[in-house]
């Protein structure tokens, strides 16, 4: 059984890794994702294209961008321009969070 550390925690939700299998774990809102270590750097990648991509809605409050989970599997996220702001700057925050920690752990086991 996993027992995830929060790395950042923000009003709408939180990023948290297992020190024992690495996977992480990412909550907003109302969804919760569980992605293996190997694939964190691919989904922050994702993410980029994503932000790069998207055309502004008229409509803010309009549920209008989708962001795809899990290859084949039917999991996604719909949200507002506000929303995928926010859900990337706590992703950005647990990124920088993450690195530093995989770095300490280098130079102890060094």
């Amino acid at each position: 059984m996993c027992e995830f550390r929060k790395f950042t925690a923000a009003q709408t939700g939180y990023v948290a890794q297992c020190p024992s299998c690495r996977s992480i774990e990412i909550v907003y809102g109302t969804s919760v994702i569980h992605i293996g270590f190997s694939d964190w750097e691919n989904f922050n990648e994702y993410l980029a294209s994503v932000q790069q991509s998207y055309r502004p809605s008229e409509n803010r409050d309009m549920k209008t961008i989708m962001l795809h989970f899990g290859g084949n599997g039917p999991l996604q996220m719909f949200l507002t321009t506000d929303e995928l702001h926010e859900f990337c700057k706590l992703i950005d925050e647990a990124d920088s969070e993450i690195r530093a920690w995989h770095l300490i752990e280098l130079f102890e086991k060094g």
